[in-house]
């Protein structure tokens, strides 16, 4: 008797147990083998698998050419299945096996460390019963390759009836990936693929419309399918409707969630911050209860109420209102179909367009150079004068029009065709144009009683 292998073999099968096929039609089915370290040091130079390739073997086996299944760190090679007489194996009888050797290609004095995954995967024909997996390493505890021996090892894995499974339902970039994902971008066609012995498949988006339908066991998501994260729901049945008398379809039902990298929101309520690395597009409302930061640009196609503090690093857009409860700081600049209101500071680095009513009851900077506020009418607050704290300059060939007085330090500031009266301080007495008139001109004079006099009204005129 063969001494056991040294190394520890944990077994796998998908399905689990195996099933067998039906009268005519195959079934798959997948053995993996884990192999790692065992309790002491151990060094071996490859490893062989067989398994089962006609009814000879007196139970279950594979048929077509089946795969081998391999993973390694870069220190093993990958064998091909290959069938041979069980005499190859060291085993009694006439079967066919198929065999896969996988060797070792690192350094020679070092003991077996890491983890190595090896299998078989490929079509199970309707025998059931038993179906034996043979390990062999070749090996020993001393790295002297003289004293390495073929350490053997049989697993009986049970081969069942075949019975409705559905399972495995995972997400990949192509049909060439290996890895699964369950993160995309919204303009993705991840493909989706499950096992199952079913025969017809429905797939579900997460409002309950068919994105699949058919006996394919894989598909491509088609455009459109990933505007957000989606749960997606695969219906799996032996029948596709209900027929004859008291027939019900049996069904399998497995989910799927896909989260999206960029997803397009209809609507969003966020009790907390959001913090935004790229930009952000919002079609309908937005209402956050907290602080928003975004380092992009910010995009909303409704209303927005920030309960906190908005912060934007790119340009602001709301078609509707914006409201803001506390700060708001726009990198770039702030464009607001709407009316905006904030209740703390206004900060814009680059052009401000409110085209509705913008209320700020703190601080409104625009400090970019060579940029400018346009606004269609300039008030104070409510029942208050508007104070300018800053030195104005009227740019030449742009007109004041004051509708109103116009004053300087409380004094009112004259203007063309303004009526005046003109005191002189010395006599006491306005000046007034006399009724003589001497050599065509009239004559000045300072009216000595001191009240004012209808003569002593003068125009301003800057003609």
């Amino acid at each position: 008797m063969s001494d056991q292998p040294l190394l520890t073999y944990r077994v796998a099968t998908s399905p689990a147990p195996l099933q067998a096929g039906t009268a005519g039609t195959n079934s798959q089915g997948r053995i993996t083998i884990t192999v790692t370290a065992g309790a002491e040091d151990t060094y071996c130079d490859w490893i062989q698998i067989a398994v089962p390739g006609d009814a000879k073997s007196g139970g279950a086996y594979f048929t077509d050419d089946p795969k081998p299944v391999f993973s390694s760190d870069g220190n093993w090679s990958a064998g091909s299945l290959v069938q041979v007489s069980a005499q190859h194996l060291g085993l009694a009888g006439d079967a066919l096996y198929y065999r896969a050797i996988f060797h070792y290609q690192g350094d020679d004095s070092e003991p077996f460390d890491g983890t190595l995954h090896l299998g078989v995967s490929g079509e199970l024909v309707d025998s059931t019963g038993a179906l034996d997996l043979h390990l062999t390493e070749h090996s020993d505890t001393s790295s002297d390759p003289d004293d390495f021996a073929s350490r053997r090892r049989t697993v009986p894995l049970s081969v069942t009836e075949p019975v409705f499974y559905l399972n495995a339902f995972l997400a990949r970039d192509d049909d060439s990936a290996t890895a699964p994902k369950t993160r995309f971008s919204s303009d993705d066609n991840p493909y989706l693929s499950w096992e199952s012995n079913g025969s017809h498949y429905r797939v579900f988006n997460g409002d309950g419309a068919i994105v699949y339908e058919g006996s394919d066991t894989f598909f491509t998501l088609p455009d459109d399918c990933l505007a957000m994260d989606t749960t997606f729901t695969l219906e799996a049945s032996m029948s596709p409707e209900d027929v004859g008398s008291g027939f019900e379809t049996i069904h399998q039902y497995a989910v799927l969630t896909l989260t999206v990298k960029n997803p397009t929101l209809d609507a969003l309520t966020v009790e907390g911050e959001i913090s935004g690395e790229s930009g952000l597009e919002i079609s309908g409302n937005a209402a956050v209860g907290n602080s928003l930061v975004v380092n992009n640009s910010l995009a909303v196609n409704g209303s927005a109420d920030v309960g906190s503090s908005l912060t934007v690093q790119g340009n602001t857009y709301t078609q509707n209102s914006l409201t803001v409860n506390g700060s708001l700081t726009a990198k770039s600049g702030l464009y607001s179909e709407g009316s905006a209101q904030v209740s703390g500071d206004l900060t814009v680095n680059s052009t401000l367009n409110a085209n509705g009513t913008l209320n700020a009851y703190g601080q409104v900077n625009a400090v970019s150079n060579d940029h400018y506020v346009r606004i269609r009418e300039l008030r104070g607050p409510y029942s208050e004068q508007l104070s300018i704290n800053s030195n104005t300059e009227l740019i030449s060939g742009c007109d004041l029009n004051v509708t109103g007085d116009s004053k300087a330090k409380g004094y009112k500031v004259f203007s063309n065709n303004d009526t005046v009266s003109l005191w002189n301080n010395h006599y006491s007495g306005y000046f007034y144009a006399t009724m003589f008139v001497s050599d065509s001109r009239r004559q000045v004079a300072v009216w000595d009683p001191g009240n004012d006099v209808n003569s002593a009204q003068w125009r301003i005129s800057f003609d």
